[in-house]
């Protein structure tokens, strides 16, 4: 019996001529394991959102067994994550469902056992790697009991070990009698399936059996492509001295961490030019921070790094690296911003993407946002290419890639050793690893293997490397990584006197420092009222080096302000004037308001720093709504304001993530430049906000459908 089902359905994203999805019928029996595979745009994913209700197709029906539910777990993980923690994201639906607390909490339990999450529980969503983060997701939607399960590609990203993680919940959860879809290119994924669909350009070409799949060649060929041939290593390959006119790259006893957190330790290897190098290690390993070290994202703790030229660097999230409406502008927006115009721009644009199977004839008019996931990555990769640079750099280069375009990007990398360009690319496919000349291997920020290990020998740097500085615009990058940090310190901070308090006297606290040091009058109260904060702030353990600079930063406003209160307050009747000036002169009432105003934002700013300092935001939502619970009585719908503010405290630091990750591709390619002009910085600024506005809008659609896949409503 089917208890999902299509019929003939058919559907065309608005402003496109071609249907992303044509006449297709498929059934899903209750309890069965289905694979729909096929290459990338060829509609899957759009049809997938058709069965969960996300898009509505144009013509055709979709057939569910009365009650049945249908839930989605997303390509990204990242945008499946609505809440602060991962006890709190995972109880996110059962609670929407008006489920008893006690049923909620049973539910979670469950679901974060089933996928190892539970001891992480209590730990910040924003905070996981990311097969963390998927299996968090996952824990959120199986948390509802869905009766059909549908997998988008969720596996794209993962390590071998998180991967193998998640196909053993399938298998659990498959022999517990639930329905399974999986999207997937997935070798390994399809195996587990007992059925596999093929789309091709919108159409079924084939469903059947999984061994009838894997007995035509002609149907592996077209999914999986061809295998990549192994690289001939020796057993034991001789550590070999550098040669310095042949390094491109060379790492030096590196070490970096993010403030107190060690990324790595020691980390030194030297590449040669023309050569294949695959950077492999479990998620949180390291691999993507010694890339942004390498491309002067990042600035080294200790240690050094040498490059022939500026390596430029793909980075994981091809989004994020896009900057124009039309994919050949996009390709040549790094090239046109280092001074290369005319023929030769649209020579190096034409040769960048037909290297990446993205002829310049079909796709050079091509609007961006339309293009499939996999299509925007090889054009992501496209645009890399293009700065012909010597050594290139690229994070997760095939994720989400189908077979053939896998095999046309490991095999373009080959072909640009052969030019003598140097490549490093991290990845968690072993076969990528085997096709390299190189594999060095990474696990808590130190190499534990090197397959062909090359030492730098020199005392000197070699003149045909240069040592690496930062990149110009790595400040607004800083203050960017900075602003996503909230919440991380008041972790902490939990051993302080005021970190351990509960949630509701945080908030008591904070309101009845912030609103005295605002209401009193007496000047001597104020004093007090400052004196009282600056404890508060040492029973914190903030540090009182950062408080004092806080507080002078925003001196300047202040003594602004104090200005326009010489000017514009009422003096008292009768007093000396001590300094008049025109319409200006100052007297004792007026010098004594200036003190109680500098008094009285400082006592409230340090109030401000320390609540932040030493409350997250599910500390902050918790004390919330034990305030609000008394309007709960008058029937105010408290429980939604609360559900958006946690919704805002999760959304914001995704768009600083996104915008950080805008900035990094923009340095990279020579976008937000310096100029004196300031029309010219107005412009400059615009490739940063444009893409920035974009993602908002596609973050906040692929938020509400991440609600709706938790039954908000």
């Amino acid at each position: 019996m089917a208890i999902l089902a299509a019929e003939q359905v058919c559907y065309t994203y608005p402003n496109c001529t071609i249907p992303a999805v044509r006449d297709v019928s498929l059934r899903f029996e209750r309890g069965s394991y289905t694979a729909i595979t096929g290459l990338n745009g060829s509609g899957k994913s759009t049809f997938a959102r058709i069965l969960c209700g996300l898009l509505t197709a144009d013509s055709g029906t979709i057939v569910r067994e009365h009650g049945a539910s249908v839930r989605m777990v997303f390509q990204s993980p990242k945008e499946q994550i609505v809440c602060g923690t991962v006890a709190r994201d995972t109880a996110f639906g059962p609670q929407n469902s008006g489920l008893p607390p006690g049923e909620v909490e049973l539910r979670s339990i469950e679901s974060l056992s089933v996928t190892g999450m539970l001891p992480l529980a209590e730990r910040r969503t924003l905070l996981l790697s990311l097969g963390q983060t998927q299996k968090t997701a996952i824990s959120g939607i199986i948390v509802l009991e869905p009766d059909v399960l549908i997998f988008d590609e969720a596996v794209a990203l993962l390590d071998a070990a998180s991967r193998a993680d998640i196909f053993q919940f399938l298998a659990h959860w498959h022999s517990t009698g639930h329905t399974i879809i999986h999207i997937t290119h997935d070798r390994d994924a399809i195996r587990h399936a007992e059925t596999v669909a093929v789309f091709v350009n919108g159409v079924v070409k084939f469903t059947g059996p999984t061994d009838v799949f894997f007995s035509r060649d002609d149907l592996m060929k077209l999914v999986l492509g061809s295998p990549l041939p192994a690289r001939y290593r020796p057993e034991k390959p001789a550590q070999q001295p550098a040669v310095g006119s042949e390094m491109a790259l060379v790492v030096d006893a590196v070490s970096f961490a993010y403030d107190t957190h060690e990324v790595l330790a020691d980390v030194s290897f030297a590449l040669a030019a023309g050569t294949l190098t695959a950077l492999t290690g479990i998620s949180g390993s390291g691999k993507s921070t010694v890339l942004e070290l390498c491309a002067g994202l990042l600035v080294p703790n200790s240690g050094s790094i040498c490059a022939r030229g500026r390596p430029a660097i793909a980075l994981q999230n091809s989004d994020d690296a896009l900057f124009e409406q039309f994919a050949a502008d996009d390709v040549a927006f790094g090239p046109r911003n280092h001074g290369v115009t005319g023929a030769a721009l649209v020579a190096r644009v034409k040769a960048a993407m037909e290297n990446v199977r993205l002829p310049f004839s079909e796709f050079g008019e091509r609007r961006t946002f339309t293009l499939s996931g996999g299509e925007k990555r090889r054009l992501s990769v496209a645009g890399i290419i293009a700065l012909g640079a010597p050594v290139l750099l690229f994070d997760e280069p095939t994720a989400g890639l189908d077979g053939p375009a896998r095999y046309e990007i490991m095999q373009l990398f080959r072909r640009l050793t052969e030019q003598g360009v140097t490549v490093l690319f991290s990845t968690h496919h072993q076969d990528e690893a085997d096709f390299s000349d190189r594999v060095i291997s990474l696990a808590r920020g130190t190499i534990t293997c090197d397959s062909q290990a090359t030492l730098w020998t020199g005392d000197e740097t070699p003149a045909t490397v240069t040592r690496q500085e930062p990149l110009a615009g790595t400040t607004l990058l800083k203050t960017v990584r900075a602003a996503a940090a909230y919440g991380s310190d008041a972790v902490m901070h939990r051993r302080s006197v005021v970190g351990r308090l509960p949630a509701i006297a945080k908030h008591l606290v904070f309101t009845a420092l912030f609103v005295a040091g605002l209401a009193v009058r007496p000047t001597w109260l104020c004093a007090v009222a400052v004196g009282v904060s600056v404890l508060y702030a040492l029973l914190a353990r903030y540090p009182f080096g950062k408080l004092v600079k806080s507080m002078i930063l925003i001196m300047p406003f202040l003594l602004l302000f104090c200005v326009f209160q010489m000017i514009f307050a009422s003096p008292v009747p009768g007093e000396p004037v001590i300094l008049p000036w025109k319409y200006f002169f100052v007297t004792p009432s007026k010098v004594w308001l200036c003190v109680r105003t500098l008094l009285h934002t400082e006592s409230a700013l340090v109030a401000i720093l320390v609540f932040i300092r030493t409350t997250s935001e599910y500390e902050l939502i918790d004390g919330l709504s034990i305030l609000l619970s008394p309007l709960t009585l008058m029937h105010v719908p408290v429980k939604y304001a609360l559900v958006i503010i946690e919704m805002i405290f999760r959304f914001i630091p995704l768009l600083i993530d996104e915008a950080a990750a805008i900035i990094k591709t923009q340095l990279v390619r020579g976008g937000l430049g310096k100029t004196k002009n300031g029309f010219a910085r107005v412009r400059i600024m615009l490739p940063l906000f444009i893409p920035l506005i974009i993602q908002t809008i596609r973050r906040s659609e692929a938020f509400a459908d991440a609600l709706t896949e938790r039954g908000f409503s």
